[in-house]
This record gives C-alpha cells, structure tokens and sequence, in this order.
C-alpha cells in the first residue's frame, strides 16, 4: 500500500498546487507527508464513514479517496497532516488576497463564502479585517462616507479588528465637517442620530459636533428671542427657523418656534414660474397656482375620486339633485349670500366659467336669506363644476390676500378682512422665483424657504432621498403644447401645424432632456390637449382617447407638409387674385419664465432648424395663453386642467379665437356641455380629441406629473392637492404634528 501511495504522489509531485477559485466546483486538499517529502493534493471532498471523524481517526486507518482528476487513492491516516475543506480554500485565499490589497478579487471569494457557508468558522472576523482594508481607501480617497459605511458594517462582525472605534470617529469626525462646512445640517443630525442609535453615541466625534451644533442652535435660539422680545417678528422667525435647521432639540427651541409662529405665520415660497396678475383667468400653471391666493371661487374643486371631481364650498354647504338639474349653496354666513347670488346674473359674464353656467341656467332662487339654488335647463353631471368662479368683485371679504410687492420679490399679505381667515393662517407670503428647480431645493434645505411649488423630474429621486423635505404632487398632471398664433397665415393652414408637428422628437425631448431617461408615470407624449390621467386607469382621464395614437418623428413628412402647406396658400392666392406669403425661414417661439419649457423649447428650437426653420426664442409673461396677445408665432403653455369637462373648452377658448375654430369643433365644444351623463360625456369627448388630432387646432406635446417639494416640518399641506395655495389657510411654518420626511 506504501509504495502504491509513493508511486502516486511521485506522480503528482510535478503537479502544481491547485489554487480555490470562487467559481469552482468544491474540491478539498490534503497533505501528505512521506520520508520528508510534502505533497498538496486536491481531491473530492471526503464523505467519512458514520461515526468517523477525521480528528478521531487511528493513524493505521486507511483513507480512501478520490483526486479531482479521478483517480483513487489510499493511504493510511498517519501519512495525512491535514486536510483543508473547500471552504477554508476559499477563506485561505481570499485573506491572502486581503493583505495583499487586492480588494476587488477578495470580494468574490467574499461573497461564495457567505453565500453557501455564511457560519463558517473564521468568516466573520475575516470579512472584518476586509471591510477595514476597504475603509482604508476609502479614508485615502476622502470618501468619507463610504469609509465610515464601511467600517460600521466592520463592528458588526465577531471578533471585529482592532481599534474599529477610533477609525469610525475620525471618519465621523472628517464627514461630519464637510457636513457643517456645507450647512446640510440635517444630514449631520441625521449622522449624529444614527451613530447614536447604533452605540457609538460616546465616540469623540459625536460629543465634539453634538456639542457644536447645540452651541450654533442655542446662539440662535437666543438671537430670537431677543428679536422677538424687540418685536421684530420677521426677523424673530427667520432666527428660529435657523435654529430648528441647525439643531431642532435645542433646549427651548420648540416652544419659542411655536409662540412665534403663532404671533406671525411667515411662509416663503419658492416658485419657478413667476407670479402672475391678480385678474387673469389664464389656464396656465402660474395663474392657476396664484389664483388661489387672491380669489375664492363660489364651488372649488379639492379632489379626483372614483366618481370625479370632488366639490366643496367655502362659503357653506354644497347639495346637488339626483337628476343633476339644480345645485344648491346653504350660506353660512347670511350677509355673503345676497352678493354672491348677484353674481351669477352679471351681464355680460365676468369670467368664462360664468358664462358657461349663464348658458346652462334656467333660473336662481334665493330662499330664507341664506340659500341659493341653481336650476339648470337640462340635467348636467357636475353642475357644481361650472359654478367654479371667482367670488371678490362683489364681495371683497372673499379675497384672501392682497399684493404687498415691492421691488423684485412679491410678497402678499392677508387680507384683514377675509371672512374665512383661520388663527393659523400665515400672515404673508413671499413668492421667491428661481429659475432653476436645483436652486430652490438648496434654498429649501438651507431652510431660506419652506415649500417650493414644482421640482424639474430629474431631481424628483434626490428630493425623496432627503428625510428632512416632504415630496409629494398634484392630483392632475399638467398639459404641455404649443398654441398657434392664428393671426400668421401659416398658422391657420392645418396642414403646416402638422407640418410642425412630425418635426419635433416628442418622445426623445421629453424622456432625454425632462425626464434624464427615468421612467415617471404620467409623464409622457399626448395627442391632444386633454389630461390622460396619472395612471392607465386614473378616472381623472375620462376625456383622453387612448385608441388613438401620438404621431411619430418624421423629419421627411414635415419638409413635405410644408411644401404642400405653400401650395394651398398660392392656390387660394390665386383665387383671390393676392400674392401668398413665402415659407417663413423664421419663427418667433415664446414660453414662460419656467425650467421646463426652457428646457423644451431650447430642443424643439434645435427639432425645428433641422427642416429649415429658424428660432427666436423669448420669454413671455407666465399668464400668457394666446399666441396673438404676446406677439410670437408659437406659444409654449403649461395648462392646468382640473375638470376636463369645463376646462378644456375653456382651454380652446382662451389659445384659439372662437372664429378660428373650425365649424365642427366648436359643435363638438359645445355638445360637450350639453351632455346629460358620463357615456355622453366620453362619446363627446372622443369626437372633440378626434377633431383636436385631425386639424392639429394645437401642437400636443406632453403631460407631466408634477411634484412638489416641502420641509418635512410644515403643516398643513394636503396630500396630492389641486393646487398648491389649496390649503394656505391650514399652512403653519412649524407643523403642530411633526412629521418624518420621506
């Protein structure tokens, strides 16, 4: 048997020994010893007779097995000394590797191990000490956070390296500077909490930066107090506010927050659209967000449920007829009843809503001093949806702020004698604009403003991350299109309309340059002006017809439409015995002061040079919605549609003049709100999407899902609003129940 296992091991002594790889089917090796001579062998793994143990066995016990090229061998037990299972291999090396500081090979070996034996007698101490390597470059690299990531995961291994403490305080110690250097103070508390809650709350640079935080928040805390004490509210708040961003456990510091919020609720709101005028009806985002501030309207609309539109109110109660041919107000205020049941009858109407409702009304009651009923010609599916109008002319009790600007920031400060006016109500708001989104979230987390209304998608993901800010959207999307200016010859021609629609790449300028390539539901291309909801079955879309399809990018159709566009125009030239304009080599595109359509008329400029057409871009008010009025040939809007049965007729109306619209679609607006029930409803509104696409009456773009963004400290925001200003009376700077960020 001796010289059977000499003869063998003669053989594999020219062998190299095998090295464990992380892929490898599992092998063990042993090694012999014979007349001083060693040999590794690796052979399959040994399956030992029951009640066999390889440290019990006598030396003269013969071993059998089976090298890994398949050959058989036995040798007795004494010949053996020692045997390494497959999985101290892999540890073998992959310590080896470690030392070596060949980190990215040792993770494999890493990862084999804790995958099939994560108990492994070694592993845990083993996978500390590479952690700690790993740690070390990091520390090196002045990637701090990974380091400290690294080493923390360290201490959680049994037996952990050395002196683990002291490494992971002087990786706090370096981050947490960089921290307070950039002011990101929440993400230094959160640090500072996190370490605590893991035990490490005794290290010396967690009592160093606690110690220096709470010394920032209390010198703060004292500022406002003596500012509040002198009176100064405004200033007072601003020094509050700074100390809850530094340190809000200061010693304190909430109740001192609380009394002067109390005393003068101060909210700054970061917009990225500029304010608007106070009297515009305008659809757009901007007027729709200001609206809120400087109007209450006799119904409101606060949500989108299974059933539509959810209607409120502020004056009183709302009631409604099973048959939808009489809405009914019960004033809760008697004196607010008589005014706002004049206005109804108004001629000529003061808004296009009223006009709306002025069409479908039969006649209006006013019963016990205090109720006002609304009969309708015919029944209607949300007749509360056209009562939707600005109370203020007759009531000036109704308006909730007035505009206090002065110089470049707009500021408005509440009413006096708003009659809705809560104690918690902020006493003035400041619209600060930013023109880019990324701006507005530093000033949020550097606690300079408290709520900023619409965040460019691409940062949406890096909001969220943040626990200290709040991201939430809006119930409806916005709707994205350029409306023609109907005074251009051109213009008028359906034809060239399309011609500039096959030119721009929707698709590619939207999910490239707005979105970065992510993917956020209801955001996406659209074939008429009309909202799609935010999700396939969202009921807010009743109005949007899905069968039909967005046209494509086509470049060559474009060049083709326009020639034909010209070819109609000298034709009716001709008959008219004029001279057609030329082709224009130029045109005039303008978009509000927003990241968004900056972004996207900067693209389609570029879409439209590639067939010929030159671009002048300019900046227009944010209330604009007719082309004409600002004197450019393109206007890009962002509209906010919030019940598509009154307002996208209304949309119509204000980007198209009525006798611009063709015959069939102003039949087709107006059927629209003659409709009795929802199957009428979407009948009707399938044949007003269908004559939208046809004649191209607007160039659809894009719908996008809107977020916003708050700090995780205000109160009072409801959950996916209408509007941002929905629940301004609600707001508080320091919510009464704080809340945890996303």
């Amino acid at each position: 048997m001796l010289s059977s296992f000499c003869l063998l091991t003669s053989s594999l002594a020219a062998q190299e020994v095998r090295i464990a790889q992380p892929d490898d089917v599992p092998f063990d090796q042993i090694v012999l010893r014979d007349k001083g001579d060693t040999y590794v062998i690796s052979i399959r793994p040994l399956v030992l007779p029951r009640g066999k143990f390889w440290d019990t066995m006598k030396e003269t016990e013969l071993v059998r097995m089976v090298t890994d090229d398949g050959r058989t061998l036995e040798v007795k037990r004494k010949f053996v000394t020692s045997y390494l299972k497959f999985p101290q291999l892999l540890l073998n090396e992959a310590e080896r590797l470690t030392k070596q500081g060949k980190l990215d090979a040792a993770y494999d070996y890493f990862d084999r191990l804790i995958t099939d034996n994560p108990q492994y007698d070694g592993l845990s101490a083993a996978l500390s000490s590479y952690l700690y390597e790993n740690a070390k470059v990091s520390f090196r690299n002045e990637n701090y956070s990974e380091a400290l990531g690294f080493l923390e995961e360290a201490k959680s291994y049994r037996p952990p390296v050395d002196n683990l403490d002291t490494a992971i305080s002087a990786a706090a110690d370096k981050l947490l500077g960089i921290y307070v250097a950039e002011q990101d103070f929440s993400a230094a508390r959160d640090l500072l909490t996190r370490l605590s809650q893991k035990r490490f709350g005794n290290l010396a640079a967690v009592t160093k930066w606690k110690t220096y935080l709470e010394a920032e928040a209390a010198e703060k805390r004292d500022e406002a107090q003596r500012l509040l004490t002198a009176g100064d509210l405004n200033a007072a708040f601003i020094a509050a506010k700074r100390m809850r961003l530094i340190y809000s456990d200061v010693s304190g510091g909430a109740q001192l927050s609380a009394d002067i919020a109390k005393r003068f609720p101060f909210i700054r709101v970061g917009v990225t659209s500029p304010g608007v005028a106070a009297d515009t009806t305008s659809l757009t985002f901007a007027a729709t967000r200001d609206r809120r501030l400087l109007h209450r309207c006799l119904t409101e609309m606060i949500a989108f449920g299974a059933d539509g539109g959810q209607y409120v109110s502020p004056f009183g109660t709302l009631g409604r007829s099973a048959g939808g041919v009489e809405f009914s107000l019960l004033f809760r205020n008697p004196t607010e009843a008589y005014p706002c049941s004049t206005q109804l009858l108004t001629q000529p109407a003061a808004s296009p809503r009223l006009g709306m409702l002025q069409e479908c009304m039969k006649y209006v009651e006013f019963e016990n001093g205090r109720e006002l009923r609304v009969q309708l010609e015919s029944p209607h599916v949300r007749p509360e949806a056209l009562a939707r109008i600005e109370i203020g002319a007759e009531l000036p009790e109704a308006i909730p702020y007035i505009d206090n600007t002065s110089g470049g920031l707009r500021r408005l400060v509440v009413n006096p004698d708003y009659s809705l006016r809560t104690p918690i109500q902020p006493h003035a708001i400041e619209l600060q604009p930013y023109p880019f989104s990324s701006r507005a979230l530093s000033a949020l987390r550097a606690g300079q403003i408290d709520i900023m209304d619409r965040l460019f998608p691409t940062l949406v993901d890096d909001a969220k991350a943040d626990n200290s800010l709040v991201v939430d959207y809006y119930r409806m999307p916005s709707v994205h299109f350029l409306a023609p200016n109907y005074d251009n010859p051109y213009m008028q021609s359906a034809t060239f309309r399309r011609g500039l629609l096959y030119a721009i790449n929707r698709s590619a300028i939207l999910n490239g340059r707005l979105l970065g390539d992510r993917e956020i539901r209801g955001c996406h291309v659209i074939s008429a002006p009309i909202p799609a909801g935010l999700e396939a079955d969202d009921p807010a879309g009743y109005g949007y017809d899905n069968s039909i399809d967005s046209r494509p990018y086509e470049p060559e159709m474009s060049v083709t439409l326009f020639r034909l566009a010209l070819l109609e125009l000298e034709q009716q030239a001709e008959a008219d015995g004029s001279q057609a304009p030329p082709l224009p080599k130029t045109l005039k595109i303008g978009h509000p002061d927003s990241e968004v359509s900056r972004e996207a008329v900067t693209a389609i400029a570029k879409y439209l040079k590639r067939v010929s057409l030159e671009v002048e871009i300019v900046v227009t008010p944010s209330e604009a919605i007719r082309a004409a009025d600002v004197g450019v040939d393109l206007l890009y809007v962002e509209a906010s549609v919030q019940e598509s049965l009154v307002d996208v007729p209304l949309l119509f109306q204000q980007c198209v003049p009525e006798e611009k619209q063709s015959r069939y679609l102003r039949a087709a607006l107006r059927r629209l709100n003659e409709a009795t029930n929802w199957t009428q409803v979407r009948e009707r509104f399938w044949t007003v999407h269908r004559l939208a696409y046809d004649e191209t009456t607007v160039i659809p773009l894009w719908q996008m899902r809107d977020h916003f963004v708050r700090s995780a400290e205000f109160g009072g925001v409801s959950r996916q609003p209408m509007s941002l200003f929905q629940d301004v009376e609600r707001w508080t700077a320091v919510s009464l129940t704080p809340q945890k960020g996303n």
